[in-house]
Order: C-alpha cells, then structure tokens, then sequence
C-alpha cells in the first residue's frame, strides 16, 4: 500500500476512529462535514486496504490485576529467530514481540500479576536452547500509551 492512496480525509476518519471506535458512520459524518456515504466508503476502502485491522476495545490491564508490564529483551541463534518469535508470540502474556536492531534480536511487551509469574515465564524463556541471554526491565508506571499511529 502506497501513501498515495490514503488522502486527508482518510486521516481524519483514522484520527476520529482511533479516538472512539464506536463512533457511529453519521456522527462520524456530522464532525466531518461529509455525507455518511462518503464516510462509509472510505472506512471500507482503509479496511480493504488492511489500514483499519479491526476494531478493538482499550482495556485497562491494571485495573484486572495486571500489575507488572516488563520489557524483555533476547539474544537468540540467528537461524531460529522467528521460530522463538513463534513461541513467545503465543504466550498469553504477550502483549508484543519486536524484531529490532542493535545488541539483542526480540523485544518483548508482556504484562503479568506478579513478579513471580514474571520470573516463571522467564525462566521458561531461558530453557529454550535458542534464546542465549535476557534482560529485562519492569515498567514503573504508565507515562504514554497511546493506540494511534502519529499521523
């Protein structure tokens, strides 16, 4: 997909949507000054596009007893990385897996209740011949975490 295809408009649907995912097609087109066929079109077409994913509901991880956000960081075999990635994925507690430049290969998001789950889920990381070393840093509190994309 080529910027050339979202226009400004589009931008402003994705900034309304990011904000309020429930926002109704004609609300939608009240605030935007379009009519509600044009609104309807163009979230078709960024859905179409795999712009608009799917619609999620922002849930406060804290507030279930997710207490602990950890950032880890591996080193892994470089002929099995995405086949670790595979398997850190699937983990429940994953919120997110990045492959990423520099000194280690993954970045891991991952929330859990307690320190001990934290330290069970990575110890079980270190069992895996494939992952050569770990860091981890734990979250402190929340500062910024925003689902929109800066646009």
């Amino acid at each position: 997909m080529t910027k050339e295809l979202i226009d400004e408009l589009d931008i402003k649907i994705l900034r309304e949507l990011a904000r309020d995912g429930r926002i109704g097609i004609r609300e939608l087109a009240r605030k935007l000054s379009k009519p509600p066929s044009t609104i309807l079109n163009r979230i078709r077409k960024l859905e179409r596009l795999g712009v608009i994913r799917g619609y999620t509901a922002l849930i406060n991880h804290r507030v279930l007893g997710f207490q602990v956000v950890a950032l880890i960081m591996l080193s892994v075999e470089g002929a099995y990385l995405e086949e670790v990635e595979k398997v850190v994925a699937a983990e429940p507690n994953v919120k997110a897996v990045y492959d990423i430049t520099g000194e280690f290969d993954v970045a891991i998001i991952a929330m859990f209740k307690t320190i001990e789950e934290l330290d069970r889920f990575i110890k079980s990381l270190l069992k895996n011949p494939r992952v050569k070393r770990s860091v981890t840093s734990i979250a402190f509190r929340v500062v910024k975490e925003e689902p929109h994309v800066p646009f």
